[in-house]
């Protein structure tokens, strides 16, 4: 095994500020809207993210035609992105293993004239594709994809653009991803006729992202409505299952891009399992990104936590780290940071209902079990749920008045954690390793998905 990090142990109280760069899930959504702009129109994103997700969904946009203009400031906060809509035309796009571009540009291929083909990594071409090439293909687009042993379709997908989309309703079966509603709901309102959508079979996971996606096309000045179950109108106790996209010509105009708060999630992660304090400097007071939930997780883990005037927040963490049992369902994508600090807490945790991770960058179930096994913490999977049961005696923070003597479980000699090329696996392994002597992670260079300067960002937090 190669390009394994020596993760930073440091079971003391773990001090200091980290400056999170920008979200990646509002990056892509402000750079689809723009896009699907109409003449005269623009975008311009400030502060805007580089990362390899943010950098292949530029590239693949630029490679249809749009005009992508990246401009760097004297520091990451003050780098403009302009973003010009124009005809779209064929292309060839590498989707890496970003969810976000093999499942958004499918529905933006359909409006360019011509053939566009969209790949990606090896491990992409396993992630599922059938819900957005089915709804394609039911308003009428010509969609070609490679299948899975179950018939359903993967990557490589041919769009074959006419240019233009009628619109109209289509059914979609999301339980796998949020993405794929997100998707279609982006490019609805370029829909001559706009588009509804209704989501069936099971519930749709990560709400919050849909919440997102809708919020950045109000913003636009798009129309959308939202209904729940029976026709009423959606509300925070009655999720959308239905969405009405009026058409019309979305304008982003200037937007500022907020940190990314699941980013975020490990550093406050390492407050947590140390027992320290951890502030993260611009935090909204308003948001729609589902990494805010971090905060009331970890709060009923025991942490404090304040949002101060400033726009800091503060998490400090608890010298004995409550068990979780929740829903993550809406916040899949916390998971692999709330499991490795409830390795550490002091009774069993159950994460529920999170299914669909086995579709993401991995089988993030079996990679998580397997990996908490592997270091001597047991876990298991019951159906949708992980299953986490703490070996007796590490519950504390290592700053705690009764997990000084003991940093963690017994681990094997010289214990490495897989990051399966998921840069959320790596940030579980670097938590782990705060508690965990001699920890290495495997290819901790795959967080630049999202956040490129990780590995220095974590060190320079433990060096403190």
């Amino acid at each position: 095994m190669t390009d394994l990090w020596p993760a930073p142990f440091h079971p003391s109280p773990v001090r200091g500020s980290v400056a999170v760069p920008g979200s990646k899930s509002l990056m892509a959504r402000f750079l689809i809207t723009a896009a699907l702009g109409g003449p005269g129109t623009t975008g311009r994103i400030l502060a805007p993210l580089r990362a390899r997700d943010t950098e292949l969904m530029a590239r693949a946009l630029a490679s249809m035609g749009v005009g992508v203009a990246w401009q760097r400031g004297t520091t990451e906060a003050e780098d403009v992105l302009d973003i010009s809509p124009a005809p779209l035309h064929g292309a060839t796009i590498d989707a890496g293993l970003a969810g976000t571009v093999m499942r958004f540009v499918p529905p933006v291929a359909a409006f360019a004239r011509g053939e566009v083909v969209i790949d990606g990594d090896d491990a992409a071409r396993v992630r599922p594709m059938d819900p957005v090439v089915r709804a394609l293909r039911d308003l009428g687009v010509e969609v070609d994809a490679a299948s899975d042993s179950a018939g359903r379709a993967v990557l490589p997908v041919r769009v074959h653009g006419q240019g233009r989309l009628a619109g109209g309703t289509v059914n979609i079966d999301s339980s796998a991803s949020s993405q794929f509603i997100s998707a279609l709901l982006l490019a609805g309102p370029r829909c001559e006729g706009g588009l509804v959508l209704r989501s069936v079979g099971p519930k749709v996971p990560s709400a919050f992202h849909l919440a997102m996606t809708v919020d950045v096309l109000r913003r636009a000045g798009i129309q959308v409505e939202e209904f729940a179950a029976g026709g009423a109108p959606a509300d925070r106790e009655h999720p959308a299952v239905e969405w009405h996209v009026h058409p019309g010509t979305p304008q982003l105009g200037t937007v500022v891009l907020e940190p990314d708060l699941s980013n975020a999630s490990p550093f406050l992660a390492a407050a947590m399992v140390t027992g320290g304090t951890v502030e993260i400097p611009r935090w909204p007071a308003h948001t729609t990104q589902p990494g805010a939930q971090i905060v009331d997780i970890f709060t009923a883990m025991g942490a404090r936590a304040q949002l101060r005037g400033d726009g800091v927040l503060e998490l400090t963490g608890p010298q004995d780290i409550a068990p979780l049992d929740a829903d993550l369902s809406d916040v899949g994508e916390l998971t692999p940071t709330i499991a490795a600090v409830a390795a550490f807490a002091t009774g069993p945790s159950a994460l529920r209902n999170i299914g669909q991770l086995r579709g993401h960058e991995t089988n993030r179930l079996a990679a998580i079990t397997a990996e908490l096994s592997g270091v001597g913490i047991p876990a298991r999977e019951e159906g949708d749920d992980i299953i986490i049961t703490p070996p007796a005696g590490q519950g504390a923070a290592a700053g705690g008045t009764s997990a000084s003597a003991q940093p963690a479980a017994p681990a094997p000699n010289n214990p490495v954690i897989r990051s399966y090329e998921d840069h959320r696996m790596a940030t579980f392994g670097a938590i782990l390793g705060l508690r965990i002597p001699g920890l290495r992670v495997e290819n901790i260079a795959t967080t630049g998905k999202t956040m490129p300067r990780f590995a220095q960002m974590w060190t320079d937090l433990v060096g403190r």
